[in-house]
């Protein structure tokens, strides 16, 4: 008798799961931004009751940014060949454990290992969470989509720097955010164990991680797209980065205000990022049907403008009234929000199936790296010229060099995006 052969059924979820595994990783998302953003709120705080340098709270950024993506390629090898939803959920539960422990720490090699930690836990969430969406929508629907789940990561930023001011400000103990904000991490991470998934992309009878696959993988870089994606971001990722890290201890020294106040400007002006990111991608969606290269074009304007806006910005800082400062700073998050829809898509509509995730955690690996570097730099610096305000706005006056090696890269991408996306398929099965 003929052995039954097994018959593969085309990855297809209802409108409700559809929606489920977007509500899941976007307040996801959410929370992994708040558990970031909120040491940025207490730096000073931890600076006071620890009596540390600047060269030190940078470092402690800097570790994190590490623990981000040392371990990025190999769990998103991991997540590719094996599954979605058990990775992200154990993603989450590592981080808010952290995110606990990070309240625990009494100095700052207690604050570097915790963090480092909290880092490693969200070290592939956002590669995970934007692959996988990119394979539950439909690539004409993408760039509507990954706004919404970009949606998260800048309310995240938003919640964890209003209330992880409010919250230090009211108790006095820099320790407390951390302990609150670990919970609904933990929640939903269980909640992702119960979701749709889909088959891992591999070929009959081919190991988790095969020669060809491994092949294929270092031939990512073939792809010019991905390639330029990918060096544009990381000098994006130096700057940027590092600005939100420093941001709200800039403002209280160069504005003498508390950390609740510091917080809430950076947060408040971060909620407008809430409508840039979906209008980004639902206006390159449209943009996209009357030209294939619309994803790449929009993003290298949007890098050119905010080039133009931080450094005004930066030159400007302490010397301009709050309330004009925070105008331009709802200005250029908004225009952060909106490349973020861009950049999902432009690096998912390049990279196959089988290598989706875990292509998205090469260029997550080599932002990070690049990262890693500026927050220590801008600390070191403003050690070096004396501290206060005008340290860190020196530090960030030499970083701006990255922002413009950003416009070019994002340039040169817009070229070979339309015909490398079109070389792409999106169809995959589902789970046995």
């Amino acid at each position: 008798m003929e052995p039954a052969v097994e018959i593969k059924k085309a990855y297809q979820v209802t409108r409700g799961q559809a929606a489920s595994i977007l509500i899941v990783m976007t307040v996801l998302y959410v929370m992994n931004y708040a558990d970031r953003s909120i040491l940025s709120v207490v730096l000073q705080q931890i600076k006071v009751s620890m009596g540390i340098s600047d060269g030190e709270l940078g470092l402690i950024q800097s570790v994190f940014s590490l623990g981000l993506g040392l371990f990025t390629i190999p769990l998103a090898w991991i997540v590719d060949r094996w599954s979605r939803r058990k990775a992200i959920g154990i993603m989450a539960l590592v981080w808010s454990a952290a995110t606990f422990a990070t309240g625990l720490a009494r100095n700052v090699v207690g604050l570097v290992i915790t963090r480092a930690f909290v880092g490693l836990g969200e070290d592939g969430f956002s590669t995970s969470g934007s692959g996988w969406l990119s394979l539950v929508y439909p690539k004409a629907k993408r760039g509507l989509i990954t706004g919404i789940f970009g949606v998260g990561g800048v309310l995240g930023t938003a919640i964890g720097l209003i209330l992880g001011g409010i919250i230090v400000t009211r108790t006095g103990m820099w320790q407390m955010p951390f302990f609150i904000f670990a919970v609904p991490g933990i929640i939903l991470g269980i909640w992702a164990f119960f979701l749709k998934d889909y088959a891992s992309v591999k070929s009959e009878g081919e190991a988790g991680l095969s020669r060809q696959y491994l092949v294929n993988f270092v031939k990512l870089f073939k792809i010019k797209a991905f390639t330029f994606t990918t060096l544009g971001q990381a000098c994006y990722g130096l700057y940027v980065f590092t600005w939100v890290g420093w941001l709200p201890a800039f403002l209280m020294r160069a504005y003498n205000i508390d950390a609740a106040a510091a917080g809430t400007i950076v947060g408040v002006a971060g909620l407008t990022a809430m409508i840039g990111s979906p209008i980004s991608g639902l206006l390159s969606d449209r943009w996209r049907r009357k030209n294939r290269g619309a994803r790449g074009y929009m993003m290298a304007l949007l890098q050119f403008i905010n080039f133009i806006m931080l450094a005004v910005i930066v030159y400007l800082f302490g010397s301009i009234p709050i309330p004009v400062l925070i105008a331009l700073l709802c200005v250029q998050i908004m225009l952060v929000a909106m490349m973020i829809p861009l950049l999902f898509s432009l690096i998912t509509d390049v990279t196959p199936a089988s290598h989706r995730i875990a292509g998205q955690g090469m260029m997550v690996t080599l932002v990070y790296a690049a990262t890693a570097v500026g927050p220590w730099l801008v600390g070191a610096i403003s050690d070096v010229v004396g501290g206060g305000a005008a340290g860190i706005r020196d530090g960030f006056l030499w970083l701006l060099p990255a922002l413009l090696l950003c416009v070019v890269f994002y340039t040169i991408n817009s070229k070979y995006y339309p015909d490398d996306s079109d070389r792409v398929s999106d169809h995959v099965y589902s789970e046995k």
